[in-house]
This record gives structure tokens, sequence and C-alpha cells, in this order.
């Protein structure tokens, strides 16, 4: 079993007492990297303490450097919220995170990106309200460059457009832009503002939208809000597995895993000293034939799978 999350917090404490904030920030690492996979309860809480932590070493006491303008990924994934200026980014964030940002109806209200913590079924997904772009951001127009960097190094773009139909040239403009520089990365759309538009506004954007995972909201109102959660979370890829221990109810929290992980990475989630020691694996759920299929330690997984896992005898 994995050790007790107190007892764990007491181990990280004495291994970084009196280290300098370089060594500090490298044994925190390790040690959230031993973590048993859960981003809730006690071990949430404790992954959460050990991420404070790592920032304080590395950004109050200058034990690393970053640029000014670029945030380091935290949390189980980093989305990127990009639109033209005045799309309602911020305040998407600000919905989403409660992370209070600079919010007008000017254009260029955000001038460096701004980070929040959307916590999605108990996982925590970092989203970036980003300055906007415009035309010739690729070229360096209006910190283009910087943002597409800054772009380049999520997993995911989330482009927030104005559902107003004054904003549909800009958008245009902005999913070709970042389209054309990071053609790879997982995208969706969401349509904000539905509370200043008409319906035929909004339908007029949904068919541009055509067959894309696409959300219209409201952060006025709350309308879609949730909505925009579930489209984030399908955005990620992530996989939510839950331990089921024999003959007993599965596990209230999720593993969290990043998509196309096994039973071997599961195994390895729960318990690193595990699997040398694995019996039968037992998995209900998507990826399963049959309720209690017996499977492979190779055996791919999906979201919402539940695992049983037997250890042989020593």
């Amino acid at each position: 079993m994995p050790i007790p999350h107190q007892e764990m917090r007491r181990m990280i404490k004495r291994r970084i007492q009196g280290l300098s904030p370089r060594d500090r920030a490298r044994v925190l690492r390790e040690a959230l990297a031993e973590l048993p996979g859960y981003y809730s309860g006690p071990y949430g809480e404790l992954r959460r303490w050990i991420e404070d932590q790592i920032a304080e070493a590395t950004t109050r006491r200058g034990a690393q450097h970053h640029d000014a303008y670029f945030l380091a990924r935290q949390g189980v994934a980093q989305v990127a919220l990009v639109g033209p200026p005045n799309a309602g980014k911020s305040s998407l964030l600000h919905a989403l995170t409660g992370r209070a940002v600079p919010v007008g109806s000017y254009p260029f209200t955000t001038v460096r990106p701004a980070e929040g913590m959307a916590v999605l079924h108990g996982a925590p997904v970092q989203l970036l309200d980003l300055p906007g772009l415009i035309a010739g951001g690729d070229e360096g127009r209006g910190d283009g460059r910087a943002v597409l960097a800054q772009i380049r190094v999520a997993d995911g773009i989330l482009f927030v457009e104005s559902v107003v139909s004054d904003g549909t040239a800009e958008a245009d403009v902005v999913r070709n832009l970042v389209q054309d520089a990071v053609p790879d990365l997982a995208w969706a759309l969401v349509g904000t503002k539905a509370d200043l538009a008409n319906p035929e506004a909004v339908q007029s954007w949904q068919e541009r939208a055509g067959g894309s995972a696409h959300v219209v909201c409201s952060t006025a109102t709350g309308e879609g809000l949730d909505n925009v959660r579930q489209l984030i979370w399908a955005l990620t890829g992530l996989l939510r597995v839950y331990p089921k221990p024999p003959g007993r109810p599965p596990a209230a929290d999720a593993v969290v895993l990043p998509a196309g992980s096994t039973v071997r990475d599961f195994v390895r989630a729960v318990h690193r000293d595990w699997e040398n020691h694995l019996g039968p694996v037992r998995v209900t759920g998507p990826s399963a034939r049959f309720a209690g299929q017996t499977v492979a330690r190779d055996h791919p997984l999906q979201d919402g799978d539940m695992v049983e896992l037997s250890l042989k005898r020593r």
C-alpha cells in the first residue's frame, strides 16, 4: 500500500530541510513523481502542497529563471485560451477558475499571459488566458510570436470567439494563423457572449463551427459553462480510472492518466512496487468486453474504467 500521506509529508519536509532553492526544487519534483496518481482527497492535497513548495522554490527564491511571458505547465494538463482581442477569454478564465484578471470592453485588456486552475473530475487543469492575436501575429505584430510560442507547449487549444456577429473576421484570422503555426495540437471552439447576441447570430456562429467540437456560453449568466468544462476535459484526452478493491465497490477518487495509458501505467501510478507482484487484473467499463474481464498488462484503458488488482503472495 502507498505510504500514508501524513508520513509522506513529514518525510518530504525532512528531505528539503536546509537545502538550497535549486536542490529543494529538485527533491520536491522527485517526491511529486513518487506520489500515487490521485488528484483529490488526501493525496491530492499533498500533491498541491508539493506543487506550491516547488513554485516558491523556483520563482520566489530564484532557483529557476523563466521569461516573464512564459508560464510553466502545472496540473495534469495545460489548455490555452486563444482568440482575437475582446473575445471574452479573461471573463471565461475567471468564470472557470475564479482567477481575478483584468476584464474590460476594450481590446488588449490582457497584455501578459494569466493562468488559473480548473478542477475537473478532481484533477487540476491549467487554463492560460493569452493576449489577443491579430493578423500578422506570426510576424511579430502584437507580441504574436510570444503568444504562439506559449501555445506550442500547451496540451490543447480552446479557441474563444464572440458569437456577436462583428467578431467573425477576426476569429477566422486567429484560427488560420494558429492552425498554420501549430497544426497538430488538439483544439475546440467556445462561443462567448451569448447573452448579448440574438438567436440568428448564435445560429450563424454554430454553422461556422460546422462539425468541430464547440459550445456556446455566457459568463454573465453562467449559461453553458458546464458544457465548456466537459469540452475542456475531452480536449485534454485524460482518463479517469477507478481502483476497485476485490469484493468491494470502486474508489470514489479516480487515478488520472494520459490518453493511451494501459493497465501497466495504471499500476505504476497507484504504487510503483506492485508491478512485480501483480496477479490477475480485471476491468469493468468502456474498455472491457464484459464486466470483470481479465486483461493483460498492455490492455489499453478508457475514461471511466474500473480496475480490480490482486497481488501475488510473496
